[in-house]
């Protein structure tokens, strides 16, 4: 749950970062100093219907994401790993965007005022001061502190006015029924209950016995799947980071370096207990629930045995809903506030978020200090500078394997510690610590296309590494004996699949005879479970979990109906329908201008994104969308 709301709150700084993107980015930064190895600043690395895009710009906003990307990081990402990961394409798709989005505000005929801009300045949350903009001389100051010009400011205000201009015309006419609008309200409020009997297929595999003509026979039928990939066996010169380590000396430049590449941001340290909300039709039963788990803990209950009693946030209620430390915009806003603002050993009143009620207890909080972190920051010095020079050793071991030496001699005149050392056979896709390799070393090997091949210094769990391939096994046909356990699997697990079907549509089959799930399946050793009541976004029961083709299922009946057996994970459920709630006229009424908003706002979205889609696909049908790839690659491993 904690990376959850992590992710979270990193997703919407994604989509923050991509709004300003579209709208803001055709900006050109003006950033001194850039070298754009020889490419030449008036180029373009794209054209939209005869608008050029600048290498400049492309390369301005390119450097200030990868900014964005490594700051603050320990482990900063080089500029072919970045082109590796399409982040040059995805910059450009920005500035492109931008420049849709002006064409379709020149074919819409929108334009932003002087005077809009001006309201927009005055009315920006961040230039507020107890509810008044905060005067010009502080508004300058507040931009100039930030890095930015008052010109480039507004400029970026006055695309945003225009996204928001251009988006209100596109999606004016869009519209949601009636039908649509009851059918939503259904979907959330409309809740049934039904009784169910859950078929393990682990219990079917107890009753599977194969013999061993059966298996033979599967593994003749299915012999596509008992093939032995091809193997390799390669040899590996390690240089270890660790012997190096003696030999070097961590300057105070070095622990200053490190020290200006971690965030000097406070940290908390917390547990919790969490109570999902899942249906919002339970909030107020699981609210009270939680008030009396807080008010049990206020009365001295222990948090940690309580947390493990009660929290379902199964990632940390086993550990006493301990979270570990976090940093400010790791964790959703309404968590983070109240845990930054207890004292170490308080616990929160209830706090509501968008996953369900949290009740908090602050461990710790510290502010980091570069005195405080120097053990630290020198051992991450040492270990990069360990690293660094592995690196140079292993690629002078490449250059005097390829010139003949044997992996041995090479150790030898390297000295440093380095070492020779052997894989043993594995696939292409076995875990490469199993073999006390790297995933780049396995990689590596299998692009090596004889055996004395010599491939390039990667790194190794210890260092770093060169391999040389000794030898490779053919893929082949596999032989029955050396797959017997997973035919044996394999073969039950179908069968069991077989039987337990055969078995729900039998008891389905004799529910609907006597009207009576609970009748049929009398004496048949299946235990029926009644479910809580549920909508059909909602979740039945822990073990169905929010299984939406069960859920559509038993929706689609009516009170008293025997469904078709459904497949949920691995197992297979039988169900009745016991009852509906009806359909509430006056609930629906009062509800149904919020929800006909809410509904179109999750429209309006997708139906820009996709009109300007259109407009991007009329223009490259048209050949008015050009992109240089050479120039933009260029720019990107340059700027």
């Amino acid at each position: 749950m904690l990376d959850l709301m992590r992710r979270k709150r990193q997703l919407k700084l994604v989509l923050w970062l991509v709004i300003i993107a579209m709208s803001l980015t055709m900006m050109i930064f003006f950033i001194p100093g850039v070298d754009l190895g020889g490419i030449a600043t008036t180029s373009s690395v794209a054209e939209v219907d005869g608008r050029p895009i600048p290498t400049r710009s492309f390369v301005n906003l390119y450097s200030r994401t990868v900014d964005r990307i490594n700051a603050g990081g320990t482990n900063r990402m080089d500029r072919k790993t970045l082109q590796s990961m399409g982040l040059p394409q995805q910059v450009l798709e920005d500035l492109v965007s931008a420049e849709l989005i002006d064409i379709l505000a020149d074919r819409l005929g929108v334009r932003v005022t002087p005077e809009e801009v001006r309201r927009a300045v005055e009315t920006h949350p961040n230039l507020q001061n107890q509810g008044k903009f905060i005067g010009i001389e502080n508004y300058k100051a507040l931009l100039a502190a930030n890095n930015y010009s008052v010109a480039d400011f507004e400029s970026e205000l006055e695309r945003l006015r225009l996204l928001d201009k251009v988006h209100a015309i596109v999606t004016s006419s869009l519209d949601v029924g009636e039908r649509e609008v009851r059918e939503e309200f259904s979907r959330s409020t409309l809740k049934t209950q039904v009784d169910f009997v859950m078929l393990t297929r682990e219990e079917f595999r107890k009753r599977v016995s194969p013999t061993a003509a059966e298996l033979e026979a599967h593994f003749n039928a299915h012999g596509d799947s008992y093939r032995v990939g091809e193997k390799r066996h390669a040899r590996y010169l390690l240089v270890p980071a660790e012997a190096l380590a003696a030999d070097i000396t961590v300057t105070e430049e070095d622990v200053l370096q490190e020290w200006k590449q971690v965030p000097h941001e406070e940290t908390a340290e917390a547990s919790h207990i969490l109570l999902l909300v899942e249906d919002p039709a339970q909030e107020a039963e699981i609210r009270q629930r939680a008030e009396e788990l807080l008010r049990q803990i206020r009365a001295g209950a222990d948090f940690a045995r309580m947390a493990r009693e009660h929290s379902q946030d199964t990632g940390s209620a086993a550990n006493g809903g301990y979270l570990g430390p976090f940093q400010r915009g790791q964790m959703v806003p309404e968590f983070e506030d109240a845990a930054f603002s207890l004292e170490p050993g308080k616990v929160s009143d209830l706090v509501k978020t968008q996953y369900g009620f949290h009740i908090i207890k602050v461990l710790k909080r510290e502010t980091p200090t570069l005195e405080s972190n120097r053990p630290q920051l020198a051992m991450v010095a040492l270990q990069k500078k360990a690293l660094a020079l592995a690196r140079q050793k292993a690629e002078e071991g490449a250059a005097l394997l390829r010139d003949g030496k044997k992996p041995e001699e090479a150790a030898r005149e390297l000295g440093a510690g380095a070492e020779v050392r052997e894989t043993g056979l594995f696939t292409q896709g076995d875990n490469p610590f199993d073999f006390g390799i790297s995933q780049a070393m396995m990689d590596e090997v299998f692009t090596l296309k004889e055996a004395g091949g010599v491939g390039k210094a990667l790194e190794h769990p210890l260092g770093y590494a060169v391999c040389i391939l000794e030898g490779i096994e053919p893929a082949r046909p596999g032989r029955f004996e050396e797959f017997r356990n997973q035919v044996t699997s394999d073969y039950t697990d179908a069968r069991a699949g077989e039987l337990m079907q055969a078995e729900a549509q039998k008891l389905a089959a004799e529910a609907r005879k006597q009207g009576s799930l609970r009748e049929a399946a009398r004496g048949t050793g299946f235990g029926v479970r009644k479910s809580q009541e549920f909508t059909v976004t909602g979740t039945a029961d822990p073990e169905i979990g929010a299984n939406s083709p069960f859920n559509r299922a038993a929706f689609e009946l009516e009170p008293g109906q025997v469904g078709d057996p459904q497949t949920v994970l691995d197992n297979m459920v039988v169900f009745q329908v016991l009852s509906r709630t009806p359909f509430d006229e006056a609930a629906f009424a009062e509800a149904k201008p919020e929800l006909k908003q809410r509904m179109l706002e999750s429209l309006r979205d997708p139906y820009f994104q996709e009109y300007v889609g259109r407009l991007r696909a009329e223009l490259e049908k048209a050949g008015k969308l050009k992109i240089y790839n050479e120039i933009l690659n260029r720019a990107a491993l340059n700027y």
